[in-house]
């Protein structure tokens, strides 16, 4: 917030006026997101936690509303910069009581009509911004792939990255993952030369051969529910529980790659009268 002295203006002759700006009175917040988080980060870190079990309560999910103008995306705004980087958390803020090796991943997204955000474009986002990770995450990349080549068809999907500024802000990498993940599966299944073919063929293909080899794929061995997704018609009903496969794949990372997305969700009222669909209850990630 900027705050002019008035009273100084109007109190002499000097006109000038000084601005300084100052981030306040948004203690509690920070101290419910990070109480929040911490309990979220033991809870899938346990033991007995499973992924795939859909039955179990989630509490993954923070909402901050009121008015407009009361500061509620430059509060998302600092909860983005003070996860990303410590260092950028305000002095008032207490340190967070997750262990230091958590890794955390902010991503900020505006759902706002003028920014144009549908959940496909939420999708795509994370997915982007876990293009960082360096690695294809094989389960949701194959469903993902699968639905952008039936709904977009003849629109590549980096052009679609680049126009919508993602590649700028998260770089080039997913395409490529995305294609690797394919060639890798058709691989293992001994089908490399489909991956040249039309998406049509090649995901049926992958999908018949799941359905009969998926043990052989180490990648997706465990995923119980793949199979019955490549399946699903690809309309934006599937799309909404793809998140699930994003889940499992953040869930099985190993222990140096380990990441915990957060994702905020600025003006999610303006998403009120479009077609909707939610964050998989099966998150392994966090939405504030």
């Amino acid at each position: 917030m900027v705050g002019r002295d008035l009273r100084a203006l109007f109190s002499g002759n000097d006109q000038s006026v000084s601005a300084a700006e100052a981030f306040t009175n948004r203690e509690a917040q920070w101290d419910t997101v990070a109480a929040a988080l911490a309990e979220h980060l033991a809870r899938v870190a346990a033991p007995a936690f499973d992924v795939e079990d859909l039955e179990v309560p989630r509490d993954n999910v923070l909402v901050f509303h009121g008015i407009g103008g009361i500061g509620k995306t430059t509060l998302s705004r600092k909860l983005e910069a003070a996860l990303d980087l410590p260092a950028a958390r305000p002095a008032q803020w207490g340190a967070p009581s997750w262990p230091a090796s958590a890794r955390i991943l902010p991503v900020r997204i505006d759902l706002s009509r003028s920014a144009g955000g549908g959940f496909e474009d939420l999708l795509l986002t994370l997915r982007a911004a876990l293009a960082g990770l360096g690695r294809p995450l094989p389960a949701f990349d194959l469903a993902l792939r699968r639905y952008w080549e039936q709904q977009h068809p003849g629109e590549p999907l980096e052009e679609y990255l680049r126009r919508g500024g993602l590649a700028a802000r998260f770089g080039k990498a997913m395409p490529q993952q995305m294609q690797s993940a394919l060639a890798d599966v058709a691989q293992a299944l001994l089908l490399p030369g489909t991956v040249g073919s039309a998406a049509g063929a090649l995901i049926g293909a992958l999908t018949t051969a799941l359905r009969e080899r998926r043990q052989t794929v180490r990648a997706l061995a465990a995923c119980s529910r793949l199979a019955d997704l490549l399946e699903a018609e690809p309309d934006v009903e599937a799309l909404s529980f793809y998140p699930h496969l994003l889940a499992w794949e953040l869930d099985r990372l190993p222990a140096g790659k380990k990441v915990c997305p957060v994702i905020l969700l600025d003006t999610f009222e303006d998403v009120g009268d479009r077609t909707t669909a939610t964050w998989s209850a099966s998150s392994s990630g966090w939405c504030g």
